[in-house]
């Protein structure tokens, strides 16, 4: 009962704090999965941020923005690691029976999230992602999930 209660209260005071040290850092890199493609994040505060997706696949390409909400989870886990929830919007086109369509939608996204410890010197972030996207012209795409890695500047 103790453990269960002293694990709890670590999870509720970890889930209030993200990862500071990225606060104002812009992030880049490359997303590999659905979509695929070039993805940059920014962080106004310790847990929420920004992230604009390009990417492309099956003749689909489309640009989205997002609200992510960070959660760190260094206190259970190790520095550094944490996960997000959000949701934001998208738009492209698609091509179909040789037709290019213009697409847009909502989307979702979850996942888990690594930054790097700061003494390493590695100014690195990888996350593992789920990203449905809802279309409202054509048929949506639920099983999008990706793997990003991101250059953190300024740290």
């Amino acid at each position: 009962m103790k453990k269960t209660l002293f694990i709890s209260m670590l999870l509720v005071l970890g889930l209030n704090y993200a990862n500071a040290q990225l606060k104002g850092n812009p992030q880049v890199g490359l997303r590999l999965g659905l979509p695929f493609g070039a993805t940059a994040r920014y962080f106004f505060d310790d847990a929420n941020a920004v992230e604009a997706i390009a990417g492309a696949y099956a003749h689909t390409f489309t640009i989205t923005g997002l609200y992510e909400r960070h959660f760190d989870l260094s206190a259970l886990t190790t520095e550094g690691f944490g996960w997000f929830v959000g949701g934001g919007a998208h738009m492209g086109s698609r091509k179909e029976n040789d037709n290019v369509k213009f697409i847009a939608g909502v989307d979702a996204i979850g996942g888990i999230d690594y930054v790097f410890p700061a003494d390493l010197n590695l100014p690195i972030n990888v996350s593992l992602d789920w990203k449905p996207a809802v279309h409202f012209n054509t048929s949506s795409d639920l099983a999008d999930f990706a793997i990003s890695i991101r250059y953190t500047f300024g740290r």
